[in-house]
C-alpha cells in the first residue's frame, strides 16, 4: 500500500512527531510510506535517517492567502496524481484543504484526517463567535470529502459529537491514541539529566516539554511559581523547548525576578531523554488532543499532572487533573500528586501503528 502522510509545519513538535513514528512504524510494518510538509528542517532530517522520502510543499503553510491555498492544493494534487498514493492522510488544517483537489480525482486515494485537536473549535479557545462558525462551517465541508475522520482523544471525539460538528458522520469516525516506542535504555537517569540541565541534586524540579506557544500556557506556571515554593521550597521550574512566546516568557521571569529559578532551555532535539530530571511534570495547557509529552512523561515513571482539557484525563487520571487557570486547584493537587495507574500499553506504538492501518485498509 503506498501512503502519503501530509503535515503543514516540517519544525519539531508534538504533530511531527506523531508523523515521524507513524511514518517509521508503517515502514517497518512493510507499507510504502512518503511524508510531505512545508517549512522546517526538523522531518526532513529525521526521516532521510529513517530511508523515508520527504517531499516539500512549497506552498503549504498556515495563511490565509486564497491564492497560495489554491497553489498547495494544485501541488498536492499534481503530486498523488504523478505517484499513484492509495491513501492520503492529512494532520493540520490546513493539509485539510487539499481534500478540495483530491476528492474530484478519477481514481480517488483514500481520504484520512486526524484531528490532534479542536484548536479554534475548543470551548477554551479565545476567538470570536464568527471565527468559530466560519471554522465549523469548513470542517464540516472538508469532513464530507474524506473516507476516515480520527480522533486522539475520547473527549474530542464526544465534544464534536454533542456539539452537532459530526451530525451524519459518526460512521466515518474512529478512536485511535497516539503511541510512543516505550524503551525503558531511552531516558537518561536522573543524576545524569540534572547534570546536563545544569540542576542540582537537591533541586525540587518541575516543569514542561513543549513549544513556547499559546497553547501550552506556560505563564500560568511562570504566575503561580511564588505560591509554588510556599509548598516546594527550593523548587525550579524548566520549560524545555522554543516559540513564539518567549520574549513574554522572559520579560514575565524578569518582572519576578526569577532568574534563577526559573529556566528556558530552548529547543533540545531528544528532550524526553530528559524527563527523569523531573520530580513533576505539568502540562497546564489551555487545550490539547493527546499531548505525546505528558504520555513520555508517564512511560518514563515520572509523577504528571495536567490541565483538565482535551486528552489529558485519559492519559493521568481524573484525580491528577485541575481545573484550567485555576491556581489554588493547581497548588493543592501539587500537595497530593498520585503515581498514575494508567495502562502504558494504551499508548504503545505498535497499537497505534495497527489502528492506523485498519482505516487504511478499511
Amino acid at each position: 500500500m503506498k501512503i502519503l502522510l501530509v503535515i503543514t509545519k516540517s519544525e519539531i513538535g508534538g504533530a511531527q512527531v506523531f508523523a515521524l513514528n507513524l511514518a517509521r512504524g508503517l515502514k517497518e510494518a512493510g507499507e510504502e510510506v512518503v511524508v510531505a510538509g512545508g517549512a522546517g528542517d526538523y522531518l526532513p532530517k529525521e526521516l532521510n535517517k529513517l530511508g523515508i522520502t520527504f517531499k516539500r510543499f512549497n506552498n503549504l503553510t498556515r495563511s490565509y492567502n486564497p491564492l497560495q491555498t489554491l497553489k498547495f492544493i494544485s501541488e498536492l494534487r499534481q503530486y498523488v496524481l504523478k505517484e499513484g498514493f492509495e491513501v492520503v492522510h492529512l494532520n493540520s488544517t490546513n493539509a485539510l484543504l487539499g481534500a478540495w483537489g483530491l476528492a474530484s480525482l478519477n481514481t480517488r486515494p483514500r481520504l484520512v484526517f486526524t484531528v490532534h485537536g479542536l484548536s479554534l473549535l475548543d470551548r477554551q479557545h479565545k476567538s470570536s463567535a464568527l471565527l468559530r462558525k466560519a471554522y465549523r462551517l469548513f470542517f464540516r465541508a472538508a469532513f464530507k470529502k474524506l473516507a476516515d475522520i480520527v480522533f486522539v482523544s475520547k473527549l474530542n471525539l464526544d465534544y464534536a459529537y454533542n456539539s452537532g460538528l459530526f451530525k451524519g458522520l459518526k460512521a466515518k469516525s474512529h478512536l485511535i491514541y497516539n503511541g510512543i516506542e516505550q524503551r525503558s535504555d531511552y531516558y537518561l537517569n536522573r543524576e545524569e539529566a540534572r547534570r546536563e540541565l545544569g540542576l542540582n541534586e537537591d533541586d525540587y524540579v518541575y516543569g514542561s516539554i513543549g513549544r513556547l506557544a499559546y497553547p501550552k500556557n506556560y505563564e500560568f506556571l511562570i504566575n503561580s511559581h511564588q505560591a509554588l515554593k510556599e509548598i516546594k521550597p527550593g523548587a525550579k521550574l524548566v520549560l524545555i523547548g522554543e516559540g513564539p512566546e518567549r520574549v513574554k516568557y522572559e520579560n514575565l521571569i524578569s518582572l519576578y525576578k526569577l532568574e534563577n529559578e526559573i529556566i528556558l532551555t530552548g529547543e533540545i532535539m531528544e528532550a524526553s531523554k530528559y524527563l527523569k530530571a523531573f520530580d513533576l511534570f505539568v502540562l497546564p495547557s489551555i487545550f490539547e488532543g493527546l499531548s505525546l509529552s505528558l504520555i513520555e512523561a508517564i512511560s518514563a515513571g515520572v509523577p504528571a499532572i495536567a490541565s483538565r482539557v482535551g486528552g489529558n484525563e485519559e492519559i493521568v487520571g481524573i484525580e491528577n487533573c485541575f481545573q484550567l487557570n485555576d491556581q489554588a486547584d493547581f497548588l493543592q493537587l501539587i500537595k497530593n500528586v498520585k503515581l498514575v495507574k494508567t495502562n502504558k500499553e494504551i499508548f504503545a506504538l505498535e497499537r497505534m501503528i495497527k489502528g492506523y492501518l485498519e482505516v487504511y485498509k478499511h
